[in-house]
């Protein structure tokens, strides 16, 4: 295949991701990241984790960004309260060893819990503490990537993931697109083109 004839295919697939997502009930907006944007949600992440979680008083991982952003294209949507993405799974809290300590859970998960072992303790209304675990080295958190299954099935793209932006990266790319105050969110998308 000549170069051009890879770039048309090229721009004929984003054009159908396009499509798809504007086409999501909740998205408000989306875009794809340029080398530039790519280069300054990288270096807010990174700056994110050095901050660390709950006020510094812990680290984290976010794998889920940079599994997204390690993706030949990403994007980042800006979203309402009407976008829904499955967010089981996305945040644990680890030791060195890889133990799960503690993770988050979502409402149906939260009564199955608790009608199956009523003595679960939980650190907040979603997140469930695995005292059981013993601990190896200093405990982190690890925001996970998520499926994102709306782009399941689109021709000319493989490896799809997602991931949840740190706030620093939410406030700018929202600020950015024009997007600012309550009720809206961003999510970051990465996929690979089919060669």
């Amino acid at each position: 295949m000549k170069p051009t004839e890879w770039n048309m295919d090229r721009e004929t697939i984003l054009a159908a991701v396009e499509e798809r997502i504007r086409a999501i009930p909740g998205v408000m907006d989306m875009r794809f990241l340029d080398p530039s944007l790519k280069e300054e949600v990288t270096n807010l992440e990174v700056q994110a984790e050095k901050n660390g979680a709950c006020g510094g008083l812990m680290p984290f991982v976010n794998r889920g960004v940079w599994e997204a952003l390690g993706r030949e294209v990403s994007l980042v949507i800006i979203g309402d309260t009407n976008l829904l993405v499955d967010n089981r799974g996305l945040l644990y809290m680890m030791d060195q060893k890889g133990q799960i300590m503690g993770e988050y859970v979502t409402p149906q998960q939260r009564e199955k819990i608790l009608k199956e072992k009523p003595e679960t303790k939980f650190l907040s209304e979603d997140f469930i503490l695995h005292p059981e675990v013993e601990i190896y080295g200093e405990p982190y958190f690890l925001i996970d990537e998520i499926s994102f299954d709306y782009l399941e099935g689109l021709k000319g793209i493989m490896r799809v993931t997602s991931g949840s932006v740190s706030t620093m990266s939410d406030d700018y790319i929202r600020g950015l697109l024009g997007f600012s105050g309550p009720n809206k969110w961003t999510h970051l998308i990465g996929f690979d083109l089919m060669r």
